[in-house]
């Protein structure tokens, strides 16, 4: 059987984003430039506490479908490190990327997985390593539950992949746009042109401090503070809780301020390309209007929420209310074909946008 090029794949695998505090399972397809039949669930269960049985009814509970999948991983549980390295072939980079992180990271390189993803122009590499011991423990309950890992990745590049799905076409690859990543656990900071990942920076920031300093500088319960900080997302707040919560978080939102704007120049310099004119954020801690300000200002940027991209604003609020949703979908896509010999013409490329 001949295999014609506009036969293209657009039904996504299972895609799974482990994080320290839970796990998040979803699966999507890509038609006409949207999400079609997308499908989430988050556990705040920690994976490594998880047997097959969690899995089998964790896949049942989801309504995902097939047993093929694609793991994202987190910094918390798969080291990541951006390394300088020189002008080298891809088995060299690999070779070096392995052992700097042993090295780094004190251990025999035998007992790493490890993976490098060059980023940018500037000779950066994003190193990915994990032991191999750890690996072990979280994907044997996973294929006793008989679903097939196809791959495993860093979730940074799945959010990347969820960002650039309308930024695939030839026309598309001069398109600069920053993305802060802001989770409950922790955040990263990234840059994409067209549909490739340009810059990358882990941040140690992360929603649950911002709960725990309104909870130091007001003295409400958690569960108060976090229904104060959700409160800050939406047009129509109360100006008292607004006011404490913006004096709760101003240090933290300033701080990452700071960092973001270092992150704008360092890509400057290393890359000497455009910079970025918008900064979307995303991630399950990401929008509230007090950081959007902070942001504004420090970086002179247009600031977004995800939301705002039309081919996120159609998901059903049933996913956009999931914890890690953007890393299970984006990772549910890992497999789908990315079109390389872009054409000028757009009309040649109609299912990737």
């Amino acid at each position: 059987m001949i295999t014609l090029p506009f036969r293209k794949k657009n039904k996504g695998q299972i895609g799974i984003a482990l994080h320290a505090g839970g796990t998040t399972i979803g699966q999507c397809s890509w038609t006409h430039g949207q999400y079609n039949h997308p499908t989430t669930l988050h556990s705040e269960v920690n994976p490594r506490e998880w047997t097959s049985s969690d899995w089998q009814n964790f896949i049942s509970e989801s309504n995902v479908f097939g047993t093929e999948c694609v793991i994202a991983l987190p910094p918390a549980i798969a080291h990541h490190q951006v390394l300088r390295l020189p002008n080298m072939s891809e088995s060299e980079i690999k070779a070096a990327a392995a052992w700097e992180m042993a090295d780094r990271l004190g251990v025999d390189r035998s007992s790493l997985q490890m993976d490098a993803i060059p980023i940018g122009s500037g000779g950066d590499v994003l190193a990915i390593a994990i032991e191999q011991y750890t690996l072990s423990s979280l994907l044997d309950p996973i294929y006793d539950a008989g679903l097939q890992p196809t791959a495993i990745e860093p979730q940074c590049v799945a959010v990347a992949r969820t960002m650039s799905m309308l930024h695939r076409r030839q026309s598309d690859q001069e398109t600069v746009r920053s993305v802060l990543d802001f989770g409950m656990n922790d955040s990263a900071f990234m840059v994409l042109v067209g549909d490739s990942l340009m810059f990358y920076k882990h941040l140690d920031y992360c929603g649950k401090a911002l709960i725990e300093a309104i909870v130091s500088h007001t003295g409400v319960t958690i569960d108060q503070a976090s229904r104060m900080l959700a409160e800050t997302q939406t047009t129509e707040q109360t100006k008292d809780i607004s006011r404490a919560v913006r004096d709760a978080t101003r240090s933290i939102h300033e701080a990452i301020a700071t960092d973001a704007m270092k992150c704008t120049r360092h890509y400057g310099v290393t890359n000497r390309g455009p910079l970025s004119t918008q900064l979307v954020i995303t991630g399950s801690a990401g929008w509230n209007s007090n950081l959007a300000n902070v942001l504004s200002a420090a970086c002179n940027q247009n600031v977004i929420k995800d939301t705002a991209s039309k081919h996120i604003h159609v998901l059903p609020d049933s996913v956009l209310e999931t914890n890690g949703w953007h890393i299970a979908l984006g990772a549910s896509l890992a497999e789908l074909q990315t079109n390389k010999n872009r054409r000028g013409n757009d009309h040649f490329v109609k299912e990737v946008a």
